[in-house]
């Protein structure tokens, strides 16, 4: 079953909040923001999202599901970081596909700008798993809130306030130490640096 089950009530809240933090989810909800920003005034949005959604987060979430069919993953959450390699392999090519598909056709500067940095951070992410597990979930949910909040001037900085919500459910279920938590956070910040500085 795609969703394992749990025995205890607090690991069951703690699993289904994983879920509703999903990193893919978030960086979804990210690009969905991104469309509608100001940054694609003089675009044809229809176009650019279907472009951006299906290189962002459609085909990896296509590749989850098929890898998690094919018995290549044993559970959604990568527990076993040796399984993380191929699939990291496969998202960084979709999303530097998407981006010089996007500079080809003199797309939104803003759609290039953001494939480049998910190939930069996944990039650090693949180098750091050969030797150490992050928190693709503190990444994932850090990062998007922060970017997001890029596009539409810290109205919605309280999202932030749900990281130590993720720390806790990834915690409680012995996905992560808090090492890794951190270090997740921690990438999330330097990505959202790089944004900032180009």
């Amino acid at each position: 079953m795609f969703f394992k089950r749990e025995k205890t009530i607090k690991i069951k809240i703690a699993y289904w909040l994983s879920r509703i933090f999903e990193p893919l989810l978030w960086v979804g909800l990210l690009g969905v923001a991104m469309i509608f920003s100001p940054y694609l005034d003089n675009y044809n949005r229809f176009f650019w999202a279907v472009e951006l959604l299906i290189f962002l987060v459609g085909l990896p979430l296509l590749t989850l599901w098929l890898a998690f069919k094919k018995g290549k993953i044993t559970d959604i959450d990568f527990t076993k970081k040796e399984e993380r390699t191929p699939y990291l392999l496969v998202i960084l090519f979709y999303w530097a596909m998407g981006m010089i598909l996007t500079w080809g056709l003199g797309g939104p500067v803003v759609i290039i700008k953001i494939l480049l940095l998910a190939v930069i951070v996944g990039l650090a992410v693949l180098v750091i798993n050969f030797y150490y597990k992050i928190s693709n979930h503190a990444l994932g949910f850090v990062i998007s809130c922060l970017l997001f909040n890029e596009l539409y001037s810290w109205h919605y900085w309280w999202l932030l306030l749900f990281a130590p919500v993720i720390f806790w459910s990834r915690w409680v279920q012995k996905k992560h130490t808090w090492g890794q938590l951190v270090l997740g956070t921690g990438l999330a910040i330097v990505g959202w640096g790089i944004w900032r500085i180009f």
